[in-house]
């Protein structure tokens, strides 16, 4: 008998929800004020997200959690979930399916150290995406001149640097990967999400005198 693989098992959308109400939660951290601006709590759950996740896990935390926050935050940045959706949907899905392939490529082995090092890079990419996306945003969405939005820059670069390092610090260095991975507890998509589980039964044992058996 083969059983068909579900594309969400429970223990990815117990993942996706759980850390998609983690971003939610951090938004009403009061963001630390610096010359240029604020910086937000929100991207670490995301490089968390996308290095334990799928790059569809993953963009569904970056981008539905910034949303839901702005839609139904206290800040009154309603003005603000499109772009969040499309800013931080695509910071995630780029951070986990480039993670993704770093690892395919350069960690068959599954080496811990090297594995941090390329959670690292992969989220080189997603930082600058995100920093320049908020640039276009100031201009575009909130018609801000060049000028003042370049002159808040610095802080998107910060809050992407300490996003990405405290990421890094909890699932690596605190060893949350290695324990989670160690209880079996984090969805693994390639043996989850994607093709077939084939189950088979025993064949019927012949009858003794040769005669196939009728059903």
């Amino acid at each position: 008998m083969a059983t068909k693989r579900v594309l969400f098992t429970t223990k990815w959308i117990c993942y996706v929800a759980l850390l998609t109400a983690m971003v939610v939660a951090t938004g009403y951290i009061p963001g630390l004020p610096v010359l240029s601006g604020k910086i937000y709590w929100c991207d670490f759950v995301i490089f968390m997200a996308a290095y334990i996740l799928d790059p569809i896990g993953a963009a569904i935390v970056g981008g539905i959690g910034t949303t839901f926050f702005d839609l139904f935050g206290v800040n009154g940045t309603a003005y603000n979930a499109i772009p969040s959706l499309l800013i931080h949907g695509a910071q995630g899905l780029a951070a986990s399916g480039i993670f993704m392939l770093l690892r395919f490529f350069f960690n068959k082995k599954e080496s811990e150290k090297r594995e941090t090092v390329l959670a690292v890079l992969a989220g080189i990419f997603p930082a600058l995406l995100v920093i320049v996306s908020y640039f276009l945003k100031r201009i575009t969405w909130e018609g801000l001149s060049p000028a003042v939005a370049v002159m808040k820059m610095p802080a998107n670069v910060l809050q992407e640097i300490i996003g990405l390092g405290v990421a890094v610090v909890i699932l690596y260095v605190c060893k949350l990967k290695k324990q989670l991975k160690a209880a079996h507890l984090l969805p693994d998509f390639k043996l989850e999400m994607l093709g077939k589980r084939e189950k088979t039964e025993a064949p019927p044992e012949p009858p003794e005198d040769g005669k196939p058996v009728e059903e």
